[in-house]
C-alpha cells in the first residue's frame, strides 16, 4: 500500500519532474555553487554547437531548451518548464551566439562553394 501510494505521490509531484536546477531555482535554494555546477554541466554544448538547432538539440539531451524573450534567451528545464537562467547569465550572450552561428554558415557556404 504504502509503495504504490508513493509511486502515485511520484508521478504527481513536480520536484521529481525537473532537474536539480530547477528545483533549487524554484526551492530558494539557488547559489553560486549551483551556478558554477551549472556552467560547467552545459559549457561543452553551448561550445561546440555549430548551429542553433544543435545547440537546441544538445540541450535537450541534457535535460534544457531554450526560450526566446524579448531581448533574451533563457534556458528553461525541459521536464517542469521552470526558468533557470539567461544564456547571457551563462557566458553565451545570445547576440553572441548568433554572431558564432552566422559566422559557422557563412565559411560552410564559402567551403561549399570551394568545392565546387
Amino acid at each position: 500500500m504504502f509503495a504504490k501510494h508513493a509511486i502515485e505521490q511520484e508521478a504527481q509531484d513536480v520536484t521529481f519532474k525537473q532537474s536539480g536546477w530547477a528545483s533549487a531555482r524554484s526551492n530558494n535554494r539557488w547559489n553560486t555553487e549551483m551556478e558554477v555546477s551549472l556552467r560547467m554541466y552545459l559549457w561543452e554544448e553551448f561550445t561546440k554547437a555549430r548551429n542553433w538547432l544543435d545547440l537546441r538539440r544538445r540541450l535537450v539531451s541534457k535535460g534544457f531548451y531554450l526560450k526566446q524573450e524579448e531581448n533574451s534567451v533563457r534556458l528553461r528545464d525541459a521536464f517542469s518548464n521552470v526558468d533557470i537562467c539567461s544564456c547571457r547569465f551563462l557566458g553565451f550572450p545570445s547576440a553572441q551566439l548568433t554572431t558564432k552561428f552566422e559566422g559557422m554558415r557563412a565559411a560552410t557556404k564559402t567551403t561549399t562553394i570551394a568545392a565546387a
